[in-house]
């Protein structure tokens, strides 16, 4: 069965292997297809099917990872790694189009609505306004007025191609920067895991623009190159406007990458491998043309002032650790609760820093030993990947003006090469140990089946990660379009689970909103204040009370374990329906509208 030094030895095991993992798709396709489930709101995706669909999705990936390393380790040469990562795609694809296949009339509640809205507004005035990144949203309106799809299916179908693109440019950068062909097997296996998140299957400018960098990152270091870079150079600097236009912080980035670049290519003057051109033009294009076009540096600059402020104050800024830990101090939890609350949320970065870390302390314990050579694109890794958690880990302790999981989400890129780079190199050194392959590819498969299943787990808000599900149903829009056309302007709008203004953006558009007055929710008070008074109307002059299937339940999902942390209780909205000063005037199966009356 096995050959005396342990390698399989032929294709046939994979292909037995590849016939299960097809299966295995096959069964969760039919487990959709027999998935009759009414089109309603659910708080969490992962309910809408059963716990097994969502673990054959998992082994599905799984199984294609596990071809895709066996073909790095392997010292046979076959083609089967095809089929591993045709796996991991088709996988990939039940995922991206999940809310598709559920029915949802827009993915999305609350900054997608607005992106809407964007798109909605270039529609109607042709111009941008002052939108700060109008790039998703002109290829939004692009492809409504070419292809005549909707705004709404739009915002599923985009981040769904944004993805795959993502997966794809991994494929050509690995083909370009790593010269052994098993290398790129373990960078697929890596990389095509849905990393990013909810930026994977959600409309937003941040996520489709970091989906990018994969691609941008190809076309630069082709451009490097001494010779046959001109096409490509010429190409750099239309993508640098593409980016720049895309979203400013994953500009910033790129920059301090190509930065990176140049001051590694100087660091490795000593012994050149790789002759690369300086990026000194390039820098300047983007440097100029950022500072010009964008206005977002200041809150850069508004989060590095904090920080400084917070190092030499001994009661400075709150930070997004403070909050955390003002939260947790609050209630009772264990230890192990607040490890799997981490670990749900942040799982997949953790796993992949905590990998990228053994990779660096083995390149600098084993350099000298094995005389093991770093390459350029190795060292600009561990030096992206060292300066980018350096950073968030800043923001995550001293600030909580800027999220830190924006930028490190971005050390994805260097980790995934540092990694594929490391591997590569250990099993380079390790091929004359007997069983140290097969041995080292089981650690790394329960490293990759972990990271595939918190991906998974985190792909879509849930209340597992202490988020609720971003549908908004076809019936808030109908409920919201009705209540526009009737509602009095001089009344002001409360609200508990419709964000109003969001919803208004998408409907009308974003000029059309502030020449409304539609403003950011006004959330009515806590248990509608009947603590204190036996009616709403005593707190309020006449107002309007928008009330949806979320607002009612929200609470009772997100925290089924701590009823003393809910803002409301089933017993307020009862007492709501009972309350003399408040008249309901709309109801349907998602929204509610009341009036208060004095």
């Amino acid at each position: 069965m096995f050959s005396k030094n342990k390698y399989i030895n032929t294709t046939r095991y994979i292909k037995i292997v590849s016939i299960l993992g097809f299966i295995i798709i096959l069964l969760a396709l039919n487990i959709i297809i027999n998935s009759h489930s009414p089109n309603v709101y659910g708080f969490s995706i992962y309910k809408m099917y059963p716990w097994y669909f969502w673990i054959l999705i998992i082994m599905a990936i799984f199984i294609g990872q596990i071809i895709l390393m066996y073909n790095a380790i392997s010292k046979y040469e076959t083609n089967t790694w095809h089929i591993g990562f045709l796996m991991i795609i088709i996988s990939n694809l039940i995922l991206l189009f999940m809310p598709i296949i559920k029915g949802y009339f827009i993915h999305g509640r609350e900054d997608v609505l607005t992106h809407v809205g964007y798109m909605i507004d270039i529609e109607n005035n042709h111009n941008i306004g002052s939108n700060a990144y109008p790039m998703l949203h002109i290829i939004g309106f692009t492809l409504k007025s070419f292809s005549g799809i909707s705004y709404n299916d739009i915002t599923m179908f985009l981040p769904l191609f944004y993805s795959l693109l993502y997966i794809f440019s991994w494929y050509i950068l690995g083909k370009y920067v790593f010269k052994n062909k098993r290398d790129i097997f373990i960078m697929l296996a890596f990389s095509s895991i849905l990393l990013l998140g909810s930026k994977n299957v959600m409309l937003s400018p941040n996520g489709q623009a970091i989906l990018f960098v994969p691609f941008f990152l190809y076309i630069f270091f082709k451009s490097r190159l001494p010779k046959k870079a001109v096409p490509y150079s010429i190409l750099l600097i239309i993508l640098s406007f593409f980016i720049i236009f895309s979203h400013p912080l994953v500009t910033i980035l790129l920059t301090i990458t190509i930065l990176l670049s140049d001051f590694t290519m100087y660091l490795n003057n000593k012994n050149p491998e790789i002759k690369i051109k300086k990026s000194t033009n390039l820098l300047s294009i983007m440097v100029c043309s950022f500072l010009v076009w964008s206005s977002y540096l200041h809150i850069l600059a508004y989060s590095l002032e904090n920080i400084m402020y917070t190092l030499m104050s001994t009661d400075g800024g709150s930070s997004e650790f403070g909050r955390y830990q003002t939260s947790l101090s609050s209630v009772h939890i264990s230890l192990l609760e607040i490890v799997g609350m981490v670990l749900s949320i942040y799982g997949p970065y953790l796993l992949l820093s905590v990998l990228s870390a053994i990779c660096i302390i083995y390149i600098i314990a084993f350099r000298k030993k094995d005389n093991i050579k770093v390459n350029y694109y190795h060292k600009l890794s561990i030096l992206g990947w060292m300066l980018l958690v350096f950073f968030s880990l800043l923001l995550f302790l001293l600030n909580d003006q800027f999220g830190f999981v924006r930028v490190y989400s971005y050390s994805i890129f260097f980790s995934v090469i540092l990694i594929a780079y490391s591997i590569g190199i250990f099993l380079r050194r390790s091929s004359d140990k007997r069983n140290s392959n097969l041995k080292f590819l089981m650690a790394i498969s329960s490293v990759l089946i972990l990271i595939t299943g918190l991906s998974t787990y985190s792909l879509f808000l849930s209340p597992a990660i202490l988020k609720i599900d971003q549908q908004t149903p076809e019936s808030e829009f109908s409920a919201m379009k009705t209540f526009y056309k009737v509602k009095e302007n001089s009344y002001p709008v409360l609200e508990r689970g419709t964000v109003n203004y969001r919803v208004h953006n998408a409907i009308y558009g974003i000029s059309a909103s502030k020449k409304k007055g539609i403003t950011r929710e006004n959330q009515v008070i806590d248990h509608f204040g009947y603590d204190n008074n036996s009616s709403l109307s005593y707190s309020y002059k006449k107002s309007y009370l928008l009330i949806s299937y979320i607002g009612r339940n929200q609470d009772q999902n997100l925290l089924p374990k701590f009823e003393d942390r809910w803002s409301f209780n089933y017993s307020d909205f009862m007492h709501l329906d009972n309350d003399v000063g408040v008249t309901k005037i709309y109801s349907d199966k998602f929204s509610d509208v009341y009036i208060i009356s004095p």
